[in-house]
């Protein structure tokens, strides 16, 4: 758990990234054009895949909890011209902006929420890897205003960017209720949360 208030609920954020690295938003030319926003996380491949196809391959009693979290994205029309306007939309799974992750500060990215506590003071946590210990950069949902289809990674040598058609990792997030019963079962050497029915 990363926080136990983030809108009011309770932020789950998976500790390594996804199998399999993809592309934010699958491009079938190879070259982006201005007006095809490759870097807007609304609809985009990645947002598309969390909420149909991950989240069908979670367990029932975690689907059952899954509540819709507003998150803040930024807004199409900031993408291209450096601007800085956002909106919200209702996510049952979604990835952490730049911001939330306490990713460095731009003049080309819009302020996507705010910095989570567990990531305010150790650069440290918001490193994650491939589920076999391989390193790899992951997608945030907030893109580089200055073009229409970039979009900011973290990586374990701080904040990058990528055009939207690369292979980045991915690491989702999902809330459930702050009342939802959690047990902590220790295998291993590593915390394992359980939801209790």
């Amino acid at each position: 758990m990363i926080s136990s208030d983030y809108a009011g609920n309770a932020l789950l954020l998976r500790k390594d990234l996804l199998d399999d690295t993809m592309p934010f938003n699958k491009n079938e030319t190879n070259m982006w054009a201005s007006y095809e926003y490759g870097g807007y996380y609304e609809g985009s491949s990645i947002d598309n895949y969390l909420n149909m196809e991950f989240v069908d391959m979670l367990n029932q009693s975690v689907k059952d909890f899954i509540v819709e979290s507003t998150i803040v994205i930024t807004d199409k029309g900031s993408l291209g011209v450096t601007g800085n306007a956002t909106k919200t939309i209702s996510r049952k799974v979604f990835i952490l902006s730049l911001k939330e992750l306490n990713g460095a500060e731009s003049s080309a990215s819009a302020s996507e929420g705010n910095t989570l506590k567990y990531f305010a003071d150790d650069y440290n946590r918001r490193i994650a890897d491939l589920p076999n210990g391989e390193k790899s950069a992951y997608w945030t949902r907030t893109p580089e205003t200055w073009e229409t289809y970039t979009v900011f990674t973290i990586g374990s040598g701080g904040t990058g960017s990528g055009s939207a058609d690369i292979e980045s990792g991915v690491r989702p997030a999902f809330c459930l209720p702050r009342s939802t019963p959690i047990c902590v079962n220790n295998m291993a050497g590593e915390n394992m949360y359980i939801i209790q029915n």
